[in-house]
């Protein structure tokens, strides 16, 4: 048993900040209340001291194994990007483990719980998948998968049929491990790189094994107009017409959608993935965002790879998601904070499809809780928390962390990780791998 006391809290349906007295068994809540608790006996308390406590937040998308990447290609387009990255960034075992383990550590600071991890295919990509699991977070993974050439990219490895089988199979190794903190997802790593009949087949081997469908769509430009050339219509359409689309799947980025193509998205009930630092820094183009929402699209926010977007913090990312919707329509009442906040909590959940309950603080929901620094200068009062939250705050502010009812940091201290030795090997690794450098 573990009591959480003393905290401050968003209660629904208005968001109005009152006290918040949690107890937890066997990593779910048993108890929320907004008058004090009786810790049973033998029962781990931790004193929140007035602090706001927060559903754990959802990171709908990310590359984690990109973090030694951060700040070598910058001042690219995408194209040039993912040619640098396909041509350079080309990590050993152990590099590969330490940069993973490094973004896990940025993750847990910034009051993330759960990523939705698109690993890189390949030889090493389950050693991503096992930093993940060390690491004590909640996660939905696949690997980055496709079986023609795109652009001037290596050639791949497999055909549609060996894609399709080495799905099923991190999906019978990994799905529901590690106490049900990690599960699976099939990914066509997205249409420029896929054929019709992996496309096909990915939507038969998600249904055959009850999950849903992570794939990039409509992120660059010319990856977008490749998609007419190859099937005379729109990448949307053709996932479409491929059967690919429906309430299990999530489609990344969404940057070069037509109005059909917008209109397709809602009525399928598919969820669309936004990663606006990405889509900023490597100038993919502005996510067409409010015109989704309008649709009723369940949107969610990706902190992607920190090679492209540059961050972690999930909650710059929050910030920038509406910046950017207020902007690109004009409209200074899109995306308030209560809006965002849903995007990296409930729709977050809604957007992977678990089956585990996470994304609010309510009885018989997982612990998975991020507590923030108030009182802080930058967000009194309560009365304007949700605001100061969303347009203020930065993972800077995030002080603790659980899982499963588990404290992966307490006091901005990892429990998991040694984060001064585990920072120090990495700093002596990244100093000596010239050989991701373009």
């Amino acid at each position: 048993m573990k009591l959480i006391k003393n905290g401050v809290t968003f209660w629904p349906p208005d968001y109005i900040v009152k006290p918040v007295h949690l107890l937890i068994r066997d990593s779910i809540i048993e108890q929320v209340s907004e008058k004090e608790l009786i810790p049973p006996q033998g029962a781990e308390v931790y004193d929140l001291k007035g602090k706001l406590i927060v559903p754990g937040f959802l990171d709908c998308h990310t590359h984690l194994v990109q973090s030694f990447g951060r700040g070598i290609y910058d001042n690219l387009h995408l194209t040039q990007w993912l040619n640098a990255m396909n041509y350079h960034y080309n990590l050993t075992e152990e590099e590969i483990y330490q940069a993973t383990q490094l973004a896990c550590m940025e993750v847990i600071h910034s009051g993330t719980t759960t990523v939705a991890e698109m690993a890189t295919a390949g030889e090493y990509g389950e050693i991503c998948i096992q930093a993940i699991a060390d690491s004590g977070l909640r996660a939905d993974v696949c690997l980055a998968y496709g079986d023609f050439q795109e652009g001037t990219n290596p050639p791949p490895d497999m055909n549609a049929s060996q894609v399709l089988e080495a799905m099923r199979n991190l999906h019978k190794k990994w799905h529901n491990s590690h106490d049900g903190r990690i599960t699976v997802r099939v990914s066509p790593v997205g249409l420029p790189a896929c054929t019709e009949e992996l496309m096909r087949g990915s939507r038969d081997l998600a249904n055959e094994l009850g999950v849903g469908i992570h794939t990039h769509c409509c992120e660059g430009e010319t990856e977008t107009a490749n998609a007419y050339e190859r099937f005379n219509c729109s990448e949307v359409e053709a996932l479409e017409r491929f059967g690919v689309l429906g309430d299990d799947c999530q489609l990344v980025h969404s940057i070069w959608l037509t109005e059909h193509d917008k209109d397709i998205i809602a009525e399928y009930g598919a969820s669309v993935v936004t990663c606006p630092s990405t889509n900023t820094k490597i100038t993919d183009g502005m996510p067409p965002m409010p015109d989704l929402y309008k649709r009723g699209v369940n949107i969610t926010i990706g902190c992607d790879g920190e090679s492209s977007s540059g961050t972690y913090d999930i909650l710059q990312e929050a910030r920038l998601v509406s910046l950017l919707g207020k902007v690109s329509s004009m409209q200074a009442d899109m995306f308030p904070a209560e809006v965002v906040y849903k995007m990296m909590t409930s729709n977050g959940k809604k957007c992977i499809g678990f089956d585990t309950p996470v994304g609010e603080i309510k009885v018989g929901y997982k612990a998975d809780l991020t507590v923030i620094d108030y009182l802080s200068a930058h967000l009194i009062d309560e009365r304007r928390l949700m605001s100061n939250l969303i347009f203020s705050a930065t993972a800077g502010d995030v002080t603790a962390t659980f899982v499963d009812g588990v404290p992966l940091m307490w006091e901005k201290r990892l429990t998991r990780i040694d984060e001064e030795k585990v920072l120090y090997n990495i700093l002596k690794t990244m100093r000596k791998a010239d050989h991701i450098l373009p």
